[in-house]
């Protein structure tokens, strides 16, 4: 999993710099769907994840479910990130080691974009930052932050790929580690 940082970082830095096709709104195309700003909610998302703890507890893979409440994309000189959504998910785990067991995780919080006008729908990289608990030998709640990339980010679905760095409440030295997703929404209305 480790060995996946360098090359998701990369990306981001490549997206950062991405030529879009000119900033919003476009005057040779007033009406592209990437420069019409949209809000939507309550989108069902599926999720799949690892999460790799610095102590000797294996590899943790598994997936659940989150609910966007809000999601946003507005490709305009305003104040503020382009992009972005507010998320609660609650996930199950299996460690690659025998004998761990399962591991509930549920966690809040945040994605929102490096770019004031993007200007595309995808690649877009954001930052993240959320709180949560997981169970496994008792609760254990915790912090994370990071960074991703929207792959896709349009009114009807986006899938995101991040990368976030998790430090929990106690067990600090065994259960801090690296988590990465692969998530995608879809609007049903």
């Amino acid at each position: 999993m480790r060995s996946l940082v360098a090359p998701c970082l990369l990306l981001a830095a490549l997206a950062a710099t991405a030529h879009a096709d000119g900033p919003c709104p476009r005057v040779t195309a007033p009406h592209d769907p990437v420069c019409r700003p949209f809000a939507a909610m309550l989108l069902p998302t599926a999720f799949a994840g690892i999460y790799q703890p610095r102590g000797d507890l294996g590899t943790w893979m598994g997936g659940g479910l989150e609910a966007v409440l809000p999601a946003w994309s507005d490709n305009s000189p305003a104040f503020g990130p382009s992009q972005g959504k507010v998320r609660f998910d609650v996930g199950l785990y299996r460690s690659t080691k025998d004998g761990m067991g399962l591991m509930t995780t549920y966690r809040g919080g945040a994605q929102v974009s490096f770019e004031r006008n993007a200007s595309r729908a995808w690649l877009i990289p954001y930052f993240a930052a959320d709180v949560g608990g997981q169970w496994r030998d008792g609760h254990h709640g915790f912090v994370d932050g990071g960074g991703g990339l929207y792959l896709l980010h349009r009114r009807s679905a986006i899938i995101d790929l991040e990368v976030t760095y998790q430090i929990p409440f106690s067990q600090t030295d065994d259960l801090s580690g690296l988590r990465m997703r692969l998530a995608a929404s879809f609007a049903l209305w």
